[in-house]
């Protein structure tokens, strides 16, 4: 629809009040200033149309972007997922082999030590592995392959009975920490949380090297939160990831930290 200006209607007011006194040179100038007038108003629409055009691409573009971005982000995360199921399913599988390793050489030390036992009987000069003191009974470990097999088969009683002869009769037998943590593991198995709760603590205290220190502690960390006492449990958790940064207790840690409030 063609715009009317004000030029316009003011050429038919001067027409129509009866002044006549306009020469042609006004009516082509004022004609000029019409079209003028317009061709303005279409530069001024033409420039705004382009300026919508531009905002319109524009907007465009950055939804492309997004769009393009959303769906990195969201093929980044899936990979991050899958790489750590499958770190999960390696550190699992390493567990169980590390689990066999530990098996086999309970059994090799235990038939070690049947093997002098049997040339002490017959004669021999055997030592035991523990003290260095002569073979007299069990040694420490069949003392912890025993112990082992009766807390597998639910005998906690006999299990520690086995433990305690061996930490006893054995004081300085590198195993003596695998006893006392199986030890605990006895009290938990009975549902005697404060005992397996000593024991792992004196673990943690007396041989702060052993490689069951992270796991006692994770164990002590999970019953402080299952008895309401966070502010230790979080504490506790802390030391593990500041202690050992490596090992699996870490991580489980930290996945405890991030459900504490």
């Amino acid at each position: 629809m063609t715009k009317t200006t004000p030029l316009f209607f003011a050429a038919i007011a001067l027409v129509s009040s009866g002044c006549f006194f306009a020469t042609k040179s006004d009516f082509d100038k004022l004609q000029a200033d019409i079209v003028g007038t317009r061709a303005g108003s279409n530069a001024a629409d033409s420039v705004q149309r382009a300026y919508l055009i531009d905002v319109t691409r524009s907007v465009r573009a950055l939804n492309d972007s997004i769009s393009a971005f959303s769906k990195k982000l969201n093929t980044m995360r899936t990979a991050t997922e899958s790489d750590l199921t499958a770190m999960k399913e390696d550190i699992s599988q390493l567990q169980d082999m590390s689990g066999q390793s530990e098996r086999q050489l309970r059994d090799m030390r235990a038939a070690v030590e049947e093997k002098s036992q049997a040339g002490a009987a017959s004669g021999g000069d055997s030592t035991s592995l523990g003290v260095g003191a002569a073979v007299t009974g069990p040694g420490p470990g069949q003392l912890l392959q025993a112990g082992r097999d009766q807390l597998l088969k639910g005998g906690n009683v006999s299990a520690r009975a086995a433990f305690s002869e061996l930490i006893a009769k054995y004081p300085k037998s590198d195993l003596v920490p695998e006893a006392m943590f199986y030890t605990a593991q006895a009290y938990a198995a009975e549902r005697n949380a404060d005992a397996a709760d000593a024991e792992y603590a004196s673990l943690i205290t007396k041989y702060p090297s052993s490689p069951r220190v992270p796991t006692a502690m994770y164990k002590r960390a999970l019953q402080m939160q299952a008895s309401k006492k966070t502010a230790e449990a979080k504490r506790l958790f802390q030391e593990i990831i500041k202690r050992f940064p490596r090992s699996d207790e870490a991580a489980l840690a930290d996945e405890r930290l991030q459900s504490i409030k």
